[in-house]
């Protein structure tokens, strides 16, 4: 690894944080959250997983397999990790999930008899099937609920993005935040499909019109990566989430032409992958000698093709495999997936048919053992007999686990694994033909089902608990392993082990009472490596940091049990179980995270406000300082104890220069160990923060420990007070008072009775229509407060919210009309109004109205430098009584008009915007602030 050459004491510190796969979290509606721990509250909860951004100076650090590439900038450095956040690239890759605690389990997939006789089922299939997609939430989750639980073949879901350029309705969290929420929405569903998961590296850079906008900026890095998945999965069948759409999102076109070309290179022996060559070897070719088949769902109204069986009821479970997916389905909770549970949509019919336009035989997707074996080449037959034994065995070994006869049981599923043993195996030293090493493979997988099912029989399962949750490199910790099977079940189980990072070490092994053992863990002071790669990115999560195992021998059959260790961290409400995570001995936190300098005005000092963290059980110290840019001022270094672990805080005052550029200015935090050979600690400086996500407080999320200065020109109104309803977790609030306006959220309570004409203006945030039930009720007092002289702003809706309540004086739609179809043919879809082009042209229809003169003059200048789109959700029908300001349109595309629209309704004025402000103010786009603030002052204006 390549390593630039001032490298600093924190280096190693960069990507630490990602090392251990998460637990999931448990997330209610953005209202229910508290907010993100800041430098005046308490760290609360614990997670395993972080992920950030990082620029220094002029460098830029880029991670390709496995090398640290120089560049001009940097945006991120995970120095350690695959785990990688480019912000020209995509979410990164996070690990495979092991430990459940956040997210409850769906109904019905904890470790019973309906799932121990699902896992005995699933020996006796070999069909694999793929489902691909582009987002978490495309998938039907009926359809893999009956593949996986109803028809028992190995499903494995890949979606190409993690969902980061979506909505978030839970709370603030954007962009990589959101993707990594998503992440565990998906993971939490695919639980309860019981199906397997990937991802590719691609971006979700949010809403795009066409395929080939998505193709280009995705690249070839999303193709290399789903031949990955599909040489590494196997599949028998690929099932094309968006095979044969036309239309709407971008990336779902992407999607479904990309699935088949896809599947076509996984199978061309001349298509080689990027990537380390000790991970190619184990990607050979797949398809190539008995083709993929590759399948499209049918979600029409009357679905062609083989009608899948949805509405049956499991005998098992009781519900019907479309109501344990939707289940599942609900854990997409940032998306608002309740609201559409009871959609129509989620319950049509659903066939599969062949995209080459063959006939399906349904029998594929559930080929039993024996001579229908998929992996099976001219020369295994000979093995068909043992399959048929194998089957056999799993087949009473079924019977007697719903008989409850575990005894029994468990010796049907030994003789399985004894049959398996009895297969060919190729030798490791020859040229070993491909049909030999085909059937290898397929046994493999059969043992690993097998004796997957066989412990779940026995009740094997090892419970390994580590004494903290943040591990600081250099010190000590202890791991409980506790050993457990099934009464009445007899075997040699061998004493567990620990497998540990590289270099860490079992200091000492107590035994305790029953089957438990105490393992003393000695990490070593340098931060441990883990694996990177594509291999990684492609999975979930990471692999854990550390997993504890167990070698059980029964009638002679061997096998291993491996548990994730997993600590427990409880509360007076609840009690989750997360992986451990390796942490700096020290985390800042600053506030604020961001500020303005207007430059308008005088430049005055203000305060950075910071709270570091010790993780070192350890007493130290560590000087604390700021890092300003060049011409301003920052205070001395202060001096602060640690007796162990447990949070200091301090204030540092900054001071800008009086000449001021417009522009980005970073303030970076420091804490500084000074060393102590005594204790064998060099100097170190610590950088990054490591604090809660809003949403997921088990989650923590890892930046560096800056506070980002804006500074540019905006006008803005001498005691300017705006009422402000939100859902909550909305930026606009906080990026409002960094520019000195008092921004008032208001609740129920205050829109029902509250004194609104104290307010020079009120907006109405994002979805605010959809996510307040009370404020359809209130919405008659915003008008009325508008007819009294106040101006309204109304930020974008849904359109089936807003076409429905109608809540603005004048009617105003968003949905376009439908224009005509044509005899015989399909009803031609509604063009969605927004504008994903962020450089789109804007042009001023009014260009000496007041909103775009007062009090700040508004020229094509302020509309440069916008991030991820211009705006969505525009009206695209109004009365003539609105007055539209700007006009814009995407390449090739009609203009719009109906994203900034305002009327004068009695003495006020009622403005509607789709312009994407809660992404544009949060990025400090000066252009953004001073229209939106020309907004708030409305009622001045005119």
């Amino acid at each position: 690894m390549v390593l630039p050459a001032a490298r600093r004491a924190d280096d190693d510190w960069m990507g630490l944080a990602v090392l251990a796969n998460r637990s999931d979290a448990e997330m209610g509606h953005r209202r229910d959250c508290a907010g993100g721990a800041g430098v005046s509250d308490s760290r609360a909860g614990s997670a395993t997983m972080a992920i950030w951004e990082f620029t220094a100076g002029n460098s830029r650090l880029r991670v390709v397999s496995g090398e640290v590439v120089l560049g001009q900038r940097v945006k991120l450095v995970l120095r350690r990790f695959a785990i990688l956040i480019l912000l020209c690239g995509g979410i990164p890759a996070i690990p495979q999930k092991l430990a459940n605690a956040q997210f409850p389990p769906a109904p019905g997939t904890g470790p019973g008899l309906p799932e121990t006789v699902e896992a005995i089922e699933r020996g006796r299939v070999t069909t694999r099937i793929l489902y691909v997609t582009a987002h978490p939430d495309d998938e039907s989750s009926a359809v893999l609920t009956y593949l996986a639980r109803g028809l028992h073949a190995d499903v494995a879901l890949l979606s190409l993005t993690r969902g980061e350029g979506g909505q978030n309705d839970l709370g603030p969290e954007q962009a990589p935040q959101l993707g990594l929420i998503r992440t565990q929405e998906l993971q939490a569903a695919t639980r309860g499909y019981g199906v397997k998961l990937y991802f590719t590296r691609a971006k979700d850079f949010g809403f795009s019109k066409t395929p080939e906008e998505t193709e280009k900026v995705w690249g070839e890095q999303v193709l290399d990566d789903m031949v990955r998945v599909i040489r590494n999965f196997r599949p028998n069948v690929v099932i094309n989430g968006w095979g044969g759409v036309h239309g709407g999102h971008g990336h779902h076109q992407a999607a479904g032409l990309l699935t088949p070309k896809a599947v076509q290179l996984a199978a061309d022996p001349s298509f080689q992958l990027h990537g380390p060559a000790s991970e190619k070897k184990d990607l050979l070719p797949w398809g190539e000698r008995k083709p993929v088949v590759v399948l499209d769902l049918d979600r029409s109204e009357k679905p062609q093709g083989y009608l899948l069986p949805l509405d049956e009821t499991s005998s098992l479970n009781g519900k019907t495999w479309r109501e344990i997916g939707l289940d599942a389905f609900a854990n997409h909770r940032s998306q608002g997936i309740a609201v559409f549970l009871g959609s129509p949509f989620l319950r049509r019919p659903i066939a599969l048919k062949r995209e080459d336009g063959g006939e399906l035989n349904a029998a594929m997707l559930a080929q039993p053992l024996g001579p229908l074996d998929e992996d099976y080449e001219e020369g295994n037959m000979g093995v068909d007999p043992l399959m048929r034994a194998v089957d056999s065995a799993l087949a009473a070994g079924r019977d007697a686990a719903l008989r409850l006869d575990w005894k029994a049981a468990a010796s049907s599923l030994v003789e399985a694994g004894r049959k398996l043993n009895d297969v060919p195996k190729p030798n490791p030293v020859a040229n070993t033909p491909e049909p030999l090493l085909s059937l290898a493979r397929s046994t493999e997988r059969k043992r690993e089902k097998v004796e997957n099912a066989l412990a779940l029989v026995a009740g094997l399962r090892l419970d390994a608990t580590a004494d903290r949750s943040e591990i600081v490199p250099g010190e000590t910790f202890t791991v409980r392993v506790e050993s457990r099977h099934r009464e009445g079940i007899s075997g040699d189980f061998k004493k567990p082990a620990l497998r540990l990072p590289p270099e860490w070490s079992v200091a000492k092994e107590e035994p305790e009472s029953g089957n438990v053992i105490r393992f003393t863990v000695q990490t070593t002071p340098k931060p441990p490596r883990i694996g990177d790669g594509p291999a990684v990115a492609i999975l979930p999560e990471p692999p854990p940091l550390m997993t504890a195992s167990q070698e059980a021998v029964m009638g002679g059959y061997s096998f291993t049990v491996v548990s994730p260790v997993t600590s427990v961290r409880s509360t007076s409400t609840r009690v989750d179980r997360m992986t451990p995570l390796v942490v700096p001995p020290y985390t800042l936190a600053v506030e604020p995270k961001q500020a303005l300098e207007n430059l308008t005005k005088p430049r005055k000092p203000f305060d950075v406000l910071l709270r570091v963290h010790s993780y070192a059980t350890e007493p130290g110290q560590v000087h604390l300082g700021l890092v300003v840019p060049k011409g301003w001022k920052g205070s001395a270094p202060v001096a602060l104890k640690f007796n162990g672990t447990g949070d200091r805080y301090a204030r540092l005052t900054v001071t800008p220069p009086q000449k001021l550029a417009a522009g980005r200015y970073k303030i970076t935090a420091y804490a500084e160990r000074t060393a102590d050979r005594s204790r064998g600690l060099k100097a170190e400086r610590f950088t990054l923060s490591l604090e809660p996500l809003p949403t997921l407080p088990t989650e923590l999320w890892s930046e560096p420990a800056q506070c980002v200065v804006h500074a540019f020109g905006v006008q803005v109104p001498q005691n300017l007070r705006v009422g402000y309803v939100t859902a909550e977790g909305e930026p606009i609030p906080d990026a409002l008072r960094r520019l000195g306006v008092q921004a008032d959220m208001l609740d129920a309570k205050e829109l029902a009775f509250g004194d609104l004409s104290r307010f020079r203006a009120i907006v109405v945030g994002v979805r605010a229509y959809e996510l307040r039930p009370e404020l359809p009720g209130a919405n008659q007092r915003l008008l009325d407060y508008v007819s009294n002289g106040g101006t309204l702003v109304v930020q974008y809706n849904r359109d089936f919210i807003w076409d429905k309540q109608e809540p603005a004086p004048y009617p105003a739609l968003i949905s376009p009309p439908l224009p005509p179809a044509k005899e015989g043919a399909a009803p031609t879809p509604r063009p969605l109004p927004r504008i994903t082009d962020e450089d789109s042209p804007v042009k001023f229809l009014k260009p000496n109205d007041p909103l775009l003169n007062t009090p700040n003059k508004m020229a094509q200048e302020d509309f440069k430098g916008w991030v991820q789109e211009r705006g969505l959700y525009f009206w695209t029908q109004f009365d003539p009584k609105y007055t539209p300001l700007l006009a814009m349109n995407d390449p090739g595309e009609p203009e719009l008009n109906g994203g900034l629209v305002y009327a004068h309704y009695g003495k006020g004025t009622y403005i509607y915007t789709g312009l994407a402000f809660f992404r544009q103010l949060p990025d400090g786009v000066p252009g953004a602030y001073r229209l939106f603030v020309n907004l708030l002052s409305a009622s001045r204006a005119k």
